[in-house]
């Protein structure tokens, strides 16, 4: 199993490894109305390549044009999942637009509580 790109509708991740690192670029608008089928099943399968490959997670959101309230919780059990995998992640989100800083502020409160996650404002 290789790292997918995701496309759907006017959103897209893409993956891109680099090293001992994949980064998946953020990129559109999300504006389904359940994310979460979405990007649940697309996260598992990210997990057990990393995890496979001993590879860290970084998803870069400066490109993501908007995110509806909805996909804050896939977000959330994704940050959980790199935690209890103990795979090494980083969300990296646009700090300069108010709307991905309210939305990250309450990811960096759940990132804090494990040693292997971490969001940060660029």
């Amino acid at each position: 199993m290789e790292l997918e790109n995701l496309k759907e509708e006017d959103f897209e991740i893409e993956a891109v490894r680099q090293g001992t690192m994949v980064e998946l670029i953020w990129m559109g608008s999300v504006q389904v109305p359940e994310p979460d089928d979405l990007l649940d099943p697309y996260f598992e399968k990210l997990l057990v390549v990393a995890q496979k490959n001993s590879l860290s997670v970084r998803c870069d959101f400066t490109k993501l044009d908007y995110m509806n309230s909805a996909s804050i919780p896939p977000l959330i059990n994704l940050l959980r999942r790199l935690a209890e995998l103990e795979i090494q992640g980083e969300f990296i989100y646009d700090a300069s637009r108010k709307v991905q800083a309210a939305s990250f502020r309450a990811l960096d409160v759940i990132a804090r509580k494990s040693e292997y996650t971490s969001v940060r404002g660029a």
